[in-house]
């Protein structure tokens, strides 16, 4: 089971690192029309302990979580919040999609 779920999250974030090189691109096209000048992409409260501007920061973290995981499968109380950040920055990452497509 836990060889499936690790599986899992590792595509996952794969697919999320991919997306947030895309998206990441499209944030600097934007900022340097003037297009975005929000300061981070989450809140403070939504359960990253990093604040940036763009996804790849969150993404690193999304990675060190896993890594920690990994190191501590034992500890399933690490699973749901890796969990709830790959929910999170897929949802952000599908709307920033939908909304900056070309």
């Amino acid at each position: 089971m836990t060889k499936a779920i690790e599986q899992q999250l590792i595509e996952n974030i794969s697919l999320i690192l991919k997306k947030s090189l895309t998206a990441d691109a499209t944030l600097a096209d934007l900022r340097e029309h003037k297009k975005a000048s929000f300061e981070t992409i989450f809140k403070k409260d939504a359960g990253f302990n990093c604040s940036a501007n763009t996804f790849q920061p969150y993404v690193e973290e999304l990675a060190d979580d896993l890594l920690h995981w990994q190191a501590n499968k034992e500890q399933q109380q690490l699973l749901i919040p890796l969990v709830k950040k790959i929910e999170q920055l897929f949802t952000v990452l599908a709307g920033f999609e939908q909304t900056h497509s070309h």
